[in-house]
């Protein structure tokens, strides 16, 4: 009997997991309005244009530290007196990741792509970059994009850092990802400002970005697709790089090139067949995949996730 309720105990944050997945609307996302407007609101204060490039680094590393490091040592004293925290990480979790949201804009943007006026609002919202003047064409390619490193910053990471590390190792995950997304870099006014959570960034992605993207290569010709993940050197970010190459390769579809922030031209690397370019029914293909990769992406983990709990 107590073995029993112990597994059920266990599997509560996974049923969490997969149901934000799988029932439209499920997630609640809290974190995706609240973080940024946070880190937004303390940036006007501590991040000064007269300051120069050094200070402005070290006064975007102290903010990140002051908003991460007390809810994440809060949670971790809180989760060593709770009983409960299977199903306080399952309510944390349905919290912490976004499958719908992304989703949702990403299936509306394929339908409206033959009007792509109606396509780029839809899209708007989930891109730093500039796509007032995007065609159709581009519209399409910057959906997959989205879609692609979203989903792998908002759900794959996220799950990759529970299962290994718990729930306080999630949390530090989705506050670095979401103050990254405030302080981007690409923003001339974060350049210097954002700069170390940027790496902070790239150094917890690196990993469950590669294991995803070697996920996605075994939905294909998994020789070919292995040497595309090979290819993410080619993007400022090798982690985003591989998964951007693996499906453009596995879809046949032309993926990356340049792209304007604050009107600012900016080269980019392509990635698969040139002038290959998305197709809805390519669109479509690639939720599929997606959804399938969220499946093996878990049954690779959790036995990680069964084992910490079991020592």
């Amino acid at each position: 009997m107590q073995q029993g309720l112990q597994w059920i105990s266990l599997s509560l944050p996974w049923l969490a997991i997969f149901a934000i997945v799988l029932i439209p609307g499920f997630a609640i996302h809290g974190v995706g309005g609240f973080l940024p407007w946070l880190g937004r609101r303390l940036a006007a204060k501590v991040n000064r244009a007269n300051n120069g490039p050094h200070q402005q680094r070290i006064a975007g590393l102290l903010a990140a530290l002051v908003l991460i490091i007390p809810c994440c040592l809060g949670l971790a004293l809180f989760n060593s007196i709770n009983p409960l925290s299977s199903p306080f990480d399952a309510l944390l979790l349905v919290l912490l990741l976004n499958w719908q949201g992304p989703m949702n804009s990403f299936q509306l943007t394929a339908l409206q792509l033959e009007q792509h006026q109606q396509a780029r609002i839809a899209l708007k919202p989930w891109l730093l970059r500039e796509c007032q003047s995007l065609t159709s064409v581009g519209v399409a390619k910057a959906g997959i994009e989205m879609l692609l490193l979203r989903l792998a910053a908002q759900w794959f990471a996220p799950v990759f850092w529970y299962a290994l590390a718990g729930i306080e190792m999630c949390v530090l995950y989705v506050m670095v990802y979401q103050l990254h997304l405030s302080w981007n870099p690409k923003q001339s006014e974060y350049r210097q400002f954002g700069a170390a959570l940027s790496r902070g960034y790239k150094l917890l992605s690196w990993l469950p970005f590669k294991l995803l993207a070697l996920v996605l290569a075994s939905q294909g010709d998994f020789r070919s697709n292995l040497q595309a993940v090979k290819q993410g050197f080619r993007w400022p970010f090798s982690g985003s790089g591989s998964l951007l190459s693996v499906t453009a390769n596995n879809l046949k579809l032309e993926l990356g090139g340049p792209r304007h922030y604050q009107g600012q031209r900016i080269e980019q690397a392509y990635f698969g067949p040139t002038k290959c370019y998305p197709s809805v029914p390519q669109m479509q293909n690639l939720i599929t995949q997606l959804r399938l990769a969220s499946l093996l992406f878990s049954l690779i983990i959790v036995p990680v996730y069964l084992l910490r709990h079991a020592l």
